[in-house]
């Protein structure tokens, strides 16, 4: 079947989510609301809360390709400026997220232990393409990214690593010669370590 686009209203609070579908097996207005009930986890909370019969729904758009379909659903979420918009349900545009502490939590319970289905893969495949392509993060980016998964923020945080993984660990390294070995490290390197350190050490306090 074809792939298509949708637009879905939350009757009570009259916030709106739009998005696309490209694995469904029937026709789109047959699977809309019938079989399908979006990927969005904010929407599955409120069908559960208030029911699907708190929804207007309407498809939008049909396609030929899923390519097109998600180009046309990002081009009309950029154009509405959704992440912007507290109307707005979508929390990503083709893989781009404004991420809060509350929104990473949720969804990370909801999705924890289920696998990724092949639209959602194809959805990150295509976001991603040419993304970063030939260009090398900076120190301040490094950074950024270090602070944003240390501590209670890293999804491995007070998990208990057995001996088993340790020792796996271990001999996959065994023999690597450490990059800076027989270098001494300058001192603007030290200073950045040092920095690093101060910044975790504060987050985590």
């Amino acid at each position: 079947m074809k792939p298509y686009t949708y637009l879905i209203k939350h009757k009570p609070s009259g916030k709106v989510y739009y998005g696309f579908r490209s694995a469904n097996t029937q026709d789109p207005n047959k699977d809309l609301w019938n079989l399908y009930f979006t990927s969005s986890p904010k929407v599955k909370q409120l069908i559960e809360e208030t029911g699907k019969e708190s929804f207007e729904v309407e498809v939008r758009k049909i396609f030929e390709t899923k390519e097109d379909a998600v180009k046309w659903e990002t081009r009309v979420l950029r154009r509405c400026k959704v992440l912007h918009n507290d109307k707005w349900i979508n929390q990503n545009i083709a893989g781009y997220v404004i991420p809060t502490e509350e929104s990473n939590r949720k969804i990370s319970n909801f999705h924890k232990g289920k696998p990724k289905t092949e639209e959602h893969k194809e959805k990150i495949r295509l976001s991603n393409i040419g993304k970063n392509k030939g260009k090398k993060p900076t120190a301040e980016h490094k950074l950024k990214n270090s602070l944003l998964h240390c501590g209670k923020n890293n999804i491995r945080y007070g998990v208990e690593v057995s001996q088993e993984t340790r020792n796996r660990i271990g001999q996959a390294n065994k023999g690597k010669v450490p990059v800076n070995k027989g270098k001494p490290m300058s001192e603007e390197q030290k200073a950045k370590i040092r920095a690093t350190i101060a910044a975790k050490k504060l987050v985590q306090s």
